[in-house]
């Protein structure tokens, strides 16, 4: 069973994170709130030359401008007059317009001072959003070149969110962004499921379709979720730590630490806190140049996805423990959690990025310090890269103490998994991600959302189908939409194939989407259990994902005449010594593929471990699977495992998904 937990992803996206710090960043959380520095009426940075307003909808426009200033807003023939609050802000409502284009979009005040953007359109927007697998970019999908140069689209229109994190919602956008024409020059960094969704979709709704991608890779879905809604799944300490972050990082940070202190103490009882160990028994030199711990030629680490401990004493003079202000541990991959003195400092995430942490007055002291910092790394590389210059101690004059040498390390004990981690980080964190990506977006208008995120909590599934169905409360919320279709692509095959039944976190992850999505009557299901690569995790072949997507949106949004996403089960009855599957959505008649048969049913008892493969028989709409003891059987289970070979479909080509059914 493959459980890959949120680093699973970070080597495909190592050298582009390599340089940048993933930390939270007051540089990228600032809000529209301060009108200081506007010396115009001006539209939020959602709005650019050729965007797509959504139509049919009522909708708003929303900027800064000088505080109490009059507005004047104009698009075609509307024109709407409004002021801007205390604090500068203004929002104005327009009403629904059909689909069409080009207007041109303006926003003035009474001292005829303007701002115009040009090529504006009505259509349909769609957000699309997730990890990698919805971030992956045309230009790294299958037959990219072709791909591009006939990317002449001049209806579909795109614009791209850049990554940010906060601890707490904003109101601005990342810097940077802007919607752009689908062509050979901006096709190619777009997300590939998002333009392959529209391309399909677009000559069979007749009308500009824009796409805003959104999408971080190796992201839990609790990173997107909003507080209010995390809360309401459980998490209430999490986030109230989250809400102290926010205003008093160093007390959170200290918070927290006591809190990973506790879990190591209650998960390894035998083991002292390393963090204040007096013995130092067991501590080895780390080996120079500092590197990738899998390098230093040790068997034991070789292959070592885990923890690893590392330690550095140093002596200071008075003056100089009364002048540290920063500590910088250079480049270190991926999770740290970092005492000084005994006392936890701070944890932050990063693959290879640099660590530099302001220090609380009277951490340091005169004579013996030491630092201990707990590394994690779940895949590819782990450890402090250094380099050894990097790697000091910078005193309030600018001066620096090195401290690169001289370094220790211990290996954690055998069975140590994966540490608790501080709500604040980006991508394994609490709806920081949401709060800098997804709250400045809204309430911009919305036809539907694309959803391809959960490989990142295939390692903890059973909470997922709670966490999908929050995801969707709370973005209705945002965008004040409450009738608001979700689209979500439920994960791929991916893994080892196996030859006897299995439990598997990624078929329990994609039970429940499949789940949430059943209950949530305005969502939809993209299947795509045939779409994957066993040994990658970014299949390359998006164009199928967009396919099926589009189909979905054709049936789910659009009402129109198609089946939407393959069979699906809605029953399992006993009858003699077969048990019935019954499925509905089918477009013409089930087929088998590659065999005369289908396979990958299996049949099971009350346990989880009572599987047992069956031979099975298409009749009509329906599956009969042979079970002489059904009395003993519970329940159906479908295409499960990390990467099964699944062979039913329907007569369009599309396969009937993974599934878990009780039988009655």
């Amino acid at each position: 069973m493959v459980a890959l937990p949120v680093e699973s992803e970070k080597r495909g996206f190592r050298m582009i994170m390599k340089r940048r710090h993933l930390a939270i960043c007051a540089a990228i959380c600032f809000s529209a709130s301060a009108p200081s520095a506007i010396a115009k009426p001006a539209l939020h940075s959602i709005f650019t030359d050729h965007a797509v307003l959504q139509r049919d909808q009522a909708i708003e426009i929303w900027g800064t401008a000088a505080p109490s200033e009059a507005v004047i807003v104009t698009i075609g023939e509307t024109s709407v007059r409004t002021s801007a609050d205390a604090k500068g802000a203004w929002r104005v409502p327009l009403s629904p317009m059909k689909a069409g284009g080009p207007y041109t979009l303006s926003v003035s005040n009474d001292a005829g001072v303007t701002q115009q953007l040009s090529d504006i359109h009505f259509g349909d927007v769609f957000l699309c959003s997730g990890q990698s697998n919805m971030e992956m970019q045309v230009k790294a999908s299958m037959n990219a070149e072709t791909e591009i140069r006939r990317a002449d689209y001049p209806q579909i229109r795109l614009y791209t969110v850049a990554r940010a994190s906060s601890p707490a919602p904003v109101n601005e956008l990342p810097q940077g962004g802007s919607w752009k024409v689908a062509n050979p020059d901006n096709a190619g960094d777009f997300s590939a499921t998002c333009y392959y969704f529209a391309r399909d979709l677009q000559p069979h709704v007749g009308v500009p379709i824009g796409l805003i991608s959104a999408s971080w890779g190796g992201s839990a879905i609790e990173s997107w979720i909003g507080a209010n809604g995390l809360a309401a799944v459980g998490k209430n300490a999490e986030v109230a730590m989250l809400r102290t972050y926010a205003t008093d990082e160093k007390l959170a940070q200290a918070s927290f630490g006591k809190s990973w202190e506790t879990w190591w103490k209650g998960s390894f009882p035998q083991d002292a806190g390393p963090w204040a160990e007096k013995e130092r028994a067991g501590w080895t030199a780390v080996p120079l140049p500092m590197r990738d711990w899998k390098k230093w030629g040790d068997s034991d680490l070789a292959q070592h996805n885990g923890m690893l401990w590392y330690r550095k004493s140093f002596t200071l003079t008075p003056d100089q423990a009364k002048s540290g202000t920063i500590l910088h541990l250079g480049q270190i991959d991926e999770i740290d959690m970092t005492w000084v003195n005994g006392k936890p400092l701070a944890q932050s995430f990063g693959w290879g990025t640099n660590r530099d942490y302001t220090l609380p007055a009277g951490m340091l002291k005169a004579g013996p310090n030491e630092i201990v910092t707990n590394i994690y790394s779940g895949w590819d590389m782990g450890g402090m890269f250094g380099p050894a210059e990097a790697i000091n101690l910078q005193l309030k004059d600018g001066s620096k103490i090195r401290l690169g040498d001289g370094w220790h390390f211990r290996k954690a004990p055998k069975g140590a998994g994966d540490p608790p981690r501080a709500p604040w980080l980006a991508i394994g964190g609490l709806t920081t991600i949401g709060n800098a990506m997804i709250d400045p977006l809204a309430p911009y208008g919305l036809r539907g959302v694309l959803w391809y995120q959960g490989e990142s909590n295939a390692g903890n599934p059973k909470s997922y189908r709670a966490l999908l169905t929050t995801l969707m409360a709370d973005w209705r919320a945002k965008f004040q939409n409450a009738q608001l279709p979700f689209l979500v692509v439920q994960l791929p095959n991916f893994g080892q194939a196996v030859s006897s039944p299995t439990n598997s976190g990624w078929s329990d992850l994609r039970e429940a989407q499949r789940l949430a999505v059943r209950d949530d009557k305005l969502s939809g299901l993209a299947v795509i259990i045939d779409a994957g690569e066993n040994d990658d995790i970014h299949p390359p072949n998006k164009q199928i994902v967009g396919q099926r997507l589009a189909r979905l949106a054709r049936h789910q949004i659009y009402k129109q005449a198609v089946t939407a996403n393959g069979p699906n089960p809605v029953s399992a009855v006993r009858r003699g010594g077969e048990i019935v599957v019954r499925f509905e959505g089918i477009d013409g008649q089930l087929v088998t593929r590659s065999a005369l048969a289908p396979i990958a049913f299996e049949i099971c008892g009350a346990g989880s471990d009572t599987c047992r493969f069956a031979s099975a028989t298409v009749q009509g709409d329906s599956v009969a699977i042979d079970a002489p003891d059904n009395g003993n059987v519970d329940r159906i289970r479908y295409c499960w495992g990390d990467a099964p070979l699944c062979n039913l479909y329907d007569g369009a080509g599309l396969p009937a998904g993974p599934f878990e059914i009780a039988v009655r």
